[in-house]
């Protein structure tokens, strides 16, 4: 498929004259009435040259030649007919706010530029806030209504992937609608892909935008969210104080969670695939590009934990790509109680060094696991026996003996020397991938 996108300064002359053509009302013989009130005015033999549809109408429902659409605005319509004149769009012509309706009016007419629009929200979300994703997500679930369910295309599974990405925060105001919130839901019940929202707080966050319509909605608005929630996913103590009180539950749903739980065949604590963001807590290092990169200017030792606490029964694992490595650097996991101001040794917690030994406390023995630059690094953590190994380039070591995981850790990365910038990849589907840029 050629590319759909053009700017002014590359057109041809060919595109020239007929977005000449387009604007030229002595070729206007067709208007089309849009769901604003405005109207578009076209030519008809190219849109029946042109499109299918538009074909079909002009020939079978064009009144007084006038075409009505209820579901399509002036602003998508123009859009269009600069598509199916031109076989372009304008970049320029194509930006968040009408991203939705153009993306509809793309699918009503079946038009061949649905692909290119993919690689638009792309632009997207790498210029936007951290919100555009949910916006965009809850537009499209609003606009595609009736069938939002059963679609399946490259946007649609990117801005899911997108916004599942970003933790759900039950005291921030954002963007995802209920509804946008059902369909992300729904599509992620058994995702093997990344996400970055434990269970618990899934249910606090869908318990507060419900909250929002009003406490006697509560419910109404809560059940339909429920079916995407997986207790299994929660820790007792955290479903009888958050859970139970709002009665969504049914007490045989409840009593039977209880008794897997204690059978041992409770789940992980979160979805998919875990991911963290790095923690914006010091002053001295710089946290940006989402959470994803971290950028230090000094000499001193930096040790910096993301984000996620990993607790109850799963098995997580993430990667770890080494790009530059002059000094020891130590990965692994440390206890959510960990005192990083801590100086009297290089590392915390429980962590392989890039020497090859392991080290916990001021304990360190050989494990035969030396990394170096471009070496890819995995941490395998298993938190319902409370065991860790390590990775390097995809050939795993053993279980490191004598190690007493904690219930409750953070993933943790240290370093002895400056830091110029740290970038976290993602890799859907296979968890996270630190990237280790131009250190110094």
């Amino acid at each position: 498929m050629g590319q759909t996108f053009s700017s002014s300064e590359k057109e041809t002359l060919l595109e020239k004259d007929l977005r000449r053509l387009m604007n030229d009302e002595r070729f206007h013989d067709i208007a089309l009435k849009c769901s604003d009130g405005k109207i578009v005015f076209g030519y008809k033999p190219i849109l029946a040259t042109r499109s299918k549809i538009f074909n079909e109408l002009i020939f079978t429902e064009s009144k007084d030649n006038i075409l009505s659409f209820n579901n399509v605005n002036s602003n998508a319509m123009k859009v269009v007919l600069e598509y199916l004149y031109t076989s372009k769009i304008r970049e320029e012509n194509l930006n968040v706010d009408n991203f939705i309706e153009v993306y509809y009016a793309a699918a009503h007419f079946k038009l061949s530029f649905q692909p290119e629009m993919y690689i638009a929200i792309l632009s997207f979300l790498k210029d936007g806030n951290e919100d555009t994703g949910k916006k965009l997500l809850s537009d499209l679930v609003n606009k595609f209504s009736l069938t939002i369910d059963d679609m399946d295309d490259d946007v649609l599974r990117y801005l899911v992937c997108w916004v599942a990405k970003d933790r759900l925060k039950k005291n921030e105001i954002d963007s995802l609608s209920i509804e946008g919130l059902r369909y992300l839901l729904m599509k992620t019940i058994d995702t093997k892909e990344s996400f970055a929202t434990p269970e618990i707080e899934i249910w606090e966050y869908a318990l507060t935008k419900a909250k929002t319509y009003g406490q006697q909605e509560v419910q109404k608005y809560l059940i339909p969210l429920a079916r995407y929630i997986n207790l299994n996913r929660m820790d007792p103590e955290e479903i009888k104080t958050h859970v139970e009180p709002y009665n969504i539950y049914s007490n045989e749903d409840i009593k039977n969670t209880y008794f897997s739980i204690s059978s041992g065949k409770g789940l992980g604590f979160i979805r998919g695939v875990p991911i963290f963001k790095w923690k914006n807590d010091k002053p001295d290092l710089i946290v940006s590009d989402y959470g994803f990169t971290v950028e230090a200017n000094n000499t001193q030792s930096k040790s910096i934990l993301g984000d996620l606490v990993f607790k109850g029964r799963g098995v997580y694992e993430w990667n770890i790509s080494v790009k530059k490595l002059r000094k020891t650097i130590y990965i692994g996991v440390c206890n959510i109680n960990v005192d990083l101001n801590k100086n009297d040794q290089d590392y915390h917690g429980w962590v392989l060094g890039s020497d090859g030994y392991v080290y916990h406390e001021k304990k360190y023995k050989w494990y035969d696991a030396k990394f170096k630059e471009g070496d890819k690094v995995t941490v395998h953590l298993d938190m319902k026996y409370r065991t860790c190994a390590f990775s390097i380039n995809d050939n795993k070591k053993p279980l490191v003996s004598k190690w007493n995981i904690p219930s409750q850790v953070y993933p943790i990365r240290y370093k002895g020397f400056v830091i110029d910038t740290i970038r976290i990849y993602l890799l859907f589907g296979r968890g996270y991938k630190f990237n280790f840029v131009r250190e110094i």
